[in-house]
């Protein structure tokens, strides 16, 4: 594996991906807790609120692109990690 550089820009940007991070978790929560929003319903307006967004940017048949690979992504295993799916034993819950 090739090592990441780290350079001063790469260090602000993870900072700000971290912060933005921290900020939907504490939305998602509110959403829950306050708002008493089942998790589906919370997915379901991020996820629209996220694909209207980059409709806008960046058009819609690039935006259906890019949902396409990360849903090749996904099932690829990308998360693997947070579901034990594709371990012995493991799964997600359906």
């Amino acid at each position: 594996m090739k090592p990441r550089k780290v350079t001063v820009e790469g260090e602000i940007e993870e900072r700000r991906r971290a912060a933005c991070d921290l900020i939907l978790e504490r939305a998602t929560k509110m959403m829950v807790d306050e708002a008493e929003a089942p998790v589906a319903m919370v997915l379901d307006r991020l996820l629209t609120y996220a694909a209207a967004q980059a409709c806008k940017i960046d058009g819609s048949p690039l935006t259906a692109k890019n949902f396409r690979m990360l849903a090749d992504r996904i099932e690829a295993g990308i998360f693997h990690s947070i579901t034990g799916e594709g371990r012995e034993g493991g799964g997600a819950r359906h």
